[in-house]
């Protein structure tokens, strides 16, 4: 069955359950069939979650204690290398891997050149790895900033160009990651079931209502 047609299932299933046309067995019906796909809305839901927070076998564990997943970054990659570059508090962390096996690049020379407004070497702190320490007001502000990585390892030289942007505090706080979205989406499936319960229940007080007021005109009129 398609969506639609659940969905229009739904609908006239609840138009029915407000007037009290449907009888105890069908309400049984409609009661599963609506949480049927509230499952199935749900279960999707929190499998794209989990999607968003997969692994990628080009990511690597921050050194830092700043969360590298809010954390600015630039990236580039050539025939020869692939580079993320990632900005943690007053560093700069850089990882260095092949581009072709993804294997880390040890014992490189890293020179980072910020149109020749300051220009650093990197020093490695681990295999593939390697770490800036950026001077004062270097890397601070908002902006875009573009970086040029020149890399010199024992069997070949490449060089890297790159644009690291530093988003303002209350933009970020204004777009959400696709997880916080999700969650979002969530919480207003749970706030719609919460209301869809409400109605169902009001019908059925009011279908129960309209009994009770029929038998007791009955009733009164056999009196």
């Amino acid at each position: 069955m398609r969506d639609k047609d659940w969905e229009r299932m739904i609908e006239v299933a609840m138009v029915k359950m407000s007037t009290g046309d449907l009888n105890k067995e069908q309400r049984v019906k409609f009661y599963i069939r609506f949480w049927v796909v509230m499952v199935f809305v749900l279960s999707t839901c929190l499998a794209t979650v989990a999607a968003a927070h997969g692994n990628d076998d080009h990511e690597h564990s921050a050194p830092m204690a700043m969360s590298v997943a809010v954390a600015p970054r630039a990236s580039a990659q050539t025939d020869e290398f692939e580079l993320v570059a990632v900005l943690q508090a007053k560093h700069l962390v850089i990882y260095l891997d092949r581009f072709d096996s993804n294997i880390a690049v040890t014992g490189a020379v890293i020179e980072i050149d910020s149109q020749g407004k300051w220009k650093a070497i990197a020093k490695e702190t681990e295999p593939g790895v390697y770490l800036v320490d950026l001077p004062k007001g270097v890397l601070e502000s908002t902006g875009k900033y573009p970086l040029t990585f020149s890399v010199q390892t024992e069997d070949s030289s490449d060089v890297l160009a790159a644009s690291l942007e530093i988003a303002d505090e209350e933009e970020m706080h204004d777009h959400d990651s696709p997880s916080i979205v999700w969650w979002k989406w969530l919480v207003a499936v749970f706030s719609g079931l919460g209301v869809v319960v409400a109605l169902l229940v009001t019908a059925r007080r009011r279908s129960s209502t309209l009994r009770i007021d029929d038998v007791s005109k009955l009733s009164g009129g056999a009196k």
